[in-house]
C-alpha cells in the first residue's frame, strides 16, 4: 500500500539518487562518454558475437535478432520485456502464476519455452548476461542498465553455449570499462502513476591497465489494481539496480574481467484480477472442484441446504455472506483479496572473466561465476476474503558456474574453431505454504541441480564463398530432489468421506521424505552450411537438435504414500519425475544488405520435428509434468530496414509459428490434440519510422513510430476461452532531443496509445475454478531527461 508516509520516503530515496548522481558534475568529469556512444542509432552496423566471435549481424549465418543501446533507447525499451514487440516469433511475459513474483520471466520462442519458475524444471529458452547463464527465471525479466546489445537468437544452443538451450536464447552483454577516458552519465524519467526511474554510471580510468565502471539505478511507480480491503496497490515497482565492474590487463595479451552486481525488490505483488469463476464443473473429474465445495459449506453455515450457494445458472448470490460468486469480479483494475500479498526478492551475481591471447590464432578464454536468489512471495489466489486458494513462497537458489573456452584459427585462418568444457552447480529451496479449501499443507523441498558438458564447433572455408560449419555438444545433467511436503492441517474433516481419510490428516507426508535422483545425457549436433552469394547476400541453411533434461514435478496433492495411495513400494520411485524433451531443428535463410545499407533484408524458414514434450498439466490443484506428447511447429521470420533518405529509417517484422500436436495423451492430460500451444501467438509483426533531424548549431530531433501486432493467443494448453487473448495492435511513439556532442538530452514517449487492455497473463488452477488475469496497465507516458559528461 502506497501511504503518504512511504511515499515520502520513496521520495527521500529517489531525491537522495538525483543529488548524488548530480555530484558527479561537481566532481569536475567533463569528458565526452565513450565512442560506442556516439554516431547514428539508425546506421545498421550492428555486431554480435552470437558464435564467440566478433562479426557483423548480415555476416552470422543464424537467425537472431539485435539491438544496440542506442536503438533501444530510441524505442524507449526500459527491460527486456519489451524485446517482445520487436522481435519475430518471441514471446516474453511477466508471469506469477503460483509464486506471486512481481518479476519472473515466461519466454518462449517459435513456440518453444516454459512458463513455470520451479527449480525443478529447467526454462526452454536460456537467459545469459555477459556469458553467464541465469538459471531461474524469478528476476530473468532484465532492466537495462548500462546495457551495450541484447541478441535474441532463434533455435537450439548447445555447441557454443555453456548450458545447453533447447528454444533459444536472451544474451544480454554489459558495457565494459574504458582505459581511455573519464566519463559519466545521468538520467531521470518520470511518467505515468509516478513513474520515477533515475540511472547513472561513472567510467574511471585508474591506470593504463584497470579501469572501472559502475552503474546503479532506481525503478519505482504506482501500482494500478487496487485491493479494495486494504487500499495496496498492486503492480507496483520499487527497487535499485547495482553493477561494477573492473577491467585489468596484466599484460598487453591477458585481460580480466571482473564484475559485481545486484537487484532489490520490495513490492506488492502482480495486479492480478478475478475475471470469473468456473462453477460447477472441472476439467478432469477426479479433480477435487474447491470453489463448490467452499460454497457448499458456505451455504450450510448460512441455513441453506447442502448445495452451492452459487451456480453457473445463478452466479450471483448476496443472500449469504461467505459466498464465492461474481461479487468479487470487479473488473480489470479491481482486487478483493485479503490474504497477504507481496513480492521481495534480493539477487546477487559475481562473475570474472580471463582471456589470454596465446598468439594470432589461439585464445583462452576462462569465465567463473556465482549468482544467488533469494525471495518471499504471497498472494491471495482467489481474490476475495474466502480462503479457497492462498499461496506463499520462499526460494533461496544459488548458482556457480565455469566454463572454458579455446579458439583458435587453422589451414592459413581457413578454419575458425572452439572446445569449450562446463561445470554448474545449483543448489537452493523452495518452500511453498498452501492454503486451499480443504487443506494446509507445505509443499516444494531441496533441490541440488548438476550439470557438465563439453562442446565444439568448426567453421571452414570451403572455398571464399561458401563456408561449412559443424558443432557438437555432450550434455550429462544430474538433478536431486528431497521433497519436505506434509499436511498442517485438514479443513475439511468434518464433510466425511474422503475428506477424513487419515491420508489427510496433519502431519501426514505429501511425498516421501527421501531424496530421488535422475540423471539424463544426450548428444546434440549442429551442422551449418553457408554461401555468400556475393558481398551483398548470404544463403544458409542448419540442421540443429536440441535437448532439454528431465526434472521433478515439484508440486503435488493429494499425499502420494507408496503402498497405500499408490501400488509404487520404493519411496525415491514414488516423486513423479518426468524425462527430456529432444528437438530437431531444420532451418533455411537469406540475408541480404546493399553495399550501402541502405535496405538490409532477413529471411529464415524453419520446421521443428517435437519429440517427448514435457506438457505442464493443470489438473488437481498443482501442475503436474508428463512426457505426453509430440508435435511439428514450422514457420519463418521476416525482418527488414529500409533508408531511402539520410536520416530515415523504415523497419519491419513479420513472424509465423504454426504449432500443431501430432501426438498427444489426452486420456491423462486433457489437452485436446487440436489446440493451439500456450502463450504462443500464430502471428507476431511490427513496423517503426525513425527519423534524425539535424538542427541547426547540431543538436539532433529524432521523433519515433511504431506498431506492433500480435495474433489470438491462449494463456493455457487446456485453451480456456476465458483467460484467452484475441489478436491486437500497439501503436507507440517517442520524441528525443540531444545537444550537439550529445551531452545533453530530452525525450518523450507515449506507449499504447489507443489505450489497449489486453491480459499480459492468465491463470486457471482447474481444481480452484477461478479465472485470474494480469492486464496491462494502458496508456502510458513518459519524459526523459539526461546528461553526459
Amino acid at each position: 500500500m502506497l501511504t503518504k508516509g512511504n511515499f515520502r520516503a520513496r521520495r527521500r530515496r529517489v531525491r537522495c539518487l538525483l543529488l548524488a548522481l548530480a555530484s558527479l558534475t561537481d566532481a569536475g568529469v567533463a569528458m565526452a562518454e565513450d565512442a560506442g556512444q556516439t554516431g547514428s542509432a539508425l546506421d545498421g552496423q550492428i555486431t554480435v558475437t552470437a558464435r564467440k566471435r566478433v562479426e557483423s549481424l548480415q555476416e552470422t549465418p543464424i537467425a537472431i535478432t539485435a539491438f544496440n543501446d542506442r536503438s533501444m533507447e530510441a524505442r524507449g525499451i526500459r527491460s527486456t520485456e519489451g524485446l517482445a514487440n520487436l522481435t519475430p516469433n518471441l514471446t516474453l511475459q511477466n508471469n506469477p502464476s503460483y509464486s506471486g513474483a512481481s518479476n519472473s520471466a515466461s519466454i518462449y520462442i517459435r513456440g518453444i519455452g516454459q512458463q513455470d519458475f520451479v527449480p525443478t524444471v529447467e526454462p526452454g529458452v536460456g537467459v545469459y548476461v555477459d556469458g553467464v547463464y541465469v538459471a531461474r527465471s524469478v528476476g530473468a525479466i532484465l532492466d537495462l542498465v548500462d546495457m551495450d546489445r541484447i541478441e535474441v537468437l532463434r533455435g537450439p544452443q548447445g555447441t557454443l553455449f555453456g548450458r545447453n538451450t533447447i528454444g533459444g536464447a536472451i544474451s544480454v552483454t554489459s558495457k565494459a570499462p574504458d582505459f581511455t577516458r573519464l566519463a559519466a552519465s545521468a538520467s531521470a524519467t518520470y511518467g505515468t502513476d509516478d513513474l520515477a526511474v533515475v540511472k547513472g554510471m561513472v567510467n574511471l580510468p585508474v591506470s593504463d591497465k584497470i579501469a572501472l565502471r559502475v552503474s546503479a539505478a532506481y525503478f519505482g511507480q504506482n501500482g494500478y489494481v487496487k485491493r479494495i480491503s486494504d487500499g495496496q496497490m498492486l503492480g507496483n515497482q520499487n527497487r535499485f539496480a547495482g553493477r561494477m565492474s573492473a577491467r585489468i590487463k596484466p599484460l598487453s595479451d591477458w585481460t580480466v574481467d571482473l564484475s559485481v552486481d545486484g537487484t532489490h525488490a520490495r513490492e506488492n505483488g502482480p495486479p492480478m484480477s478475478l475475471i470469473g469463476i468456473n462453477y460447477g464443473k472441472t476439467t478432469d473429474p477426479a479433480t477435487p472442484p474447491m470453489t463448490d465445495i467452499w460454497n457448499t459449506i458456505a451455504n450450510v453455515q448460512a441455513g441453506g441446504t447442502a448445495s452451492p450457494c452459487a451456480t453457473a445458472s445463478a452466479p450471483l448470490n448476496l443472500g449469504v455472506a461467505n459466498c464465492y460468486d461474481n461479487r468479487y469480479v470487479l473488473g480489470r483494475n479491481t482486487n478483493a483479496g485479503t490474504a497477504p500479498s507481496y513480492s521481495n526478492s534480493d539477487i546477487f551475481g559475481m562473475a570474472m572473466t580471463h582471456t589470454i591471447e596465446l598468439s594470432p590464432a589461439l585464445t583462452i578464454k576462462s569465465i567463473t561465476a556465482f549468482r544467488e536468489l533469494t525471495g518471499d512471495f504471497a498472494r491471495d489466489g482467489d481474490d476475495s476474503p474466502a480462503a479457497i486458494a492462498q499461496f506463499y513462497d520462499h526460494i533461496h537458489q544459488q548458482q556457480f558456474s565455469q566454463e572454458l573456452q579455446v579458439l583458435g584459427k587453422a589451414f592459413g585462418g581457413r578454419l575458425d574453431w572452439i572446445l569449450g568444457a562446463y561445470y554448474f552447480k545449483e543448489t537452493g529451496v523452495d518452500i511453498n505454504d498452501l492454503t486451499f479449501t480443504i487443506s494446509r499443507f507445505r509443499s516444494g523441498g531441496y533441490f541440488r541441480n548438476e550439470s557438465l558438458a563439453f562442446f565444439g564447433q568448426g567453421t571452414f572455408k570451403i572455398t571464399d564463398k561458401l563456408k561449412l560449419t559443424a558443432g557438437l555438444r555432450y550434455t550429462r545433467d544430474t538433478k536431486w530432489f528431497h521433497p519436505d511436503q506434509y499436511i498442517i492441517a485438514n479443513l475439511a474433516s468434518f464433510l466425511g468421506a474422503p475428506f477424513n481419510s487419515p491420508i489427510f490428516d496433519a502431519g501426514t507426508r505429501v511425498l516421501p521424505d527421501v531424496t530421488a535422483r535422475e540423471r539424463f545425457s544426450e548428444p546434440t549436433p549442429m551442422v551449418n552450411l553457408a554461401w555468400q552469394a556475393d558481398r551483398t547476400a548470404m544463403i544458409y541453411a542448419t540442421w540443429s537438435r536440441g535437448f532439454k533434461s528431465g526434472g521433478f514435478s515439484q508440486r503435488v496433492f493429494p499425499p502420494i504414500i507408496p503402498g497405500v495411495t499408490t501400488t509404487i513400494t520404493d519411496p525415491a520411485a514414488a516423486i513423479p519425475s518426468f524425462a527430456p524433451e529432444k528437438v530437431d531443428v531444420y532451418e533455411a535463410g537469406v540475408k541480404f544488405q546493399t553495399l550501402d545499407r541502405r535496405l538490409t533484408v532477413n529471411v529464415a524458414g524453419y520446421y521443428t520435428d517435437y519429440k517427448d514434450m514435457q506438457v505442464q498439466v493443470f489438473t488437481s490443484v498443482a501442475p503436474v509434468f508428463r512426457n505426453a506428447g509430440s508435435a511439428s511447429i514450422k514457420g519463418f521470420e521476416l525482418e527488414g530496414q529500409l533508408r531511402p533518405i539520410h536520416g530515415l529509417l523504415v523497419e519491419g517484422t513479420l513472424g509465423l509459428t504454426s504449432a500443431h500436436y501430432k501426438q498427444i495423451d489426452q486420456a491423462t492430460t486433457y489437452i485436446n490434440p487440436s489446440n493451439m500451444f500456450e502463450r504462443v501467438s500464430k502471428w507476431t509483426a511490427s513496423a517503426g519510422v525513425t527519423y534524425e533531424w539535424e538542427l541547426p548549431g547540431g543538436s539532433m530531433l529524432r521523433p519515433h513510430a511504431d506498431w506492433s501486432y500480435r495474433s489470438k493467443f491462449y494463456n493455457n494448453t487446456f485453451n480456456t476461452p476465458q483467460i484467452a487473448q484475441a489478436g491486437y495492435s500497439l501503436f507507440n511513439a517517442a520524441i528525443g532531443w540531444t545537444s550537439a556532442g550529445e551531452k545533453f538530452g530530452l525525450s518523450a514517449n507515449i506507449k499504447n496509445i489507443g489505450d489497449k487492455r489486453f491480459l499480459l497473463s492468465g491463470i486457471l488452477v482447474d481444481a480452484l475454478q477461478a479465472y485470474e488475469g494480469v492486464y496491462n496497465r494502458g496508456r502510458e507516458w513518459s519524459v526523459t531527461a539526461s546528461v553526459k559528461f
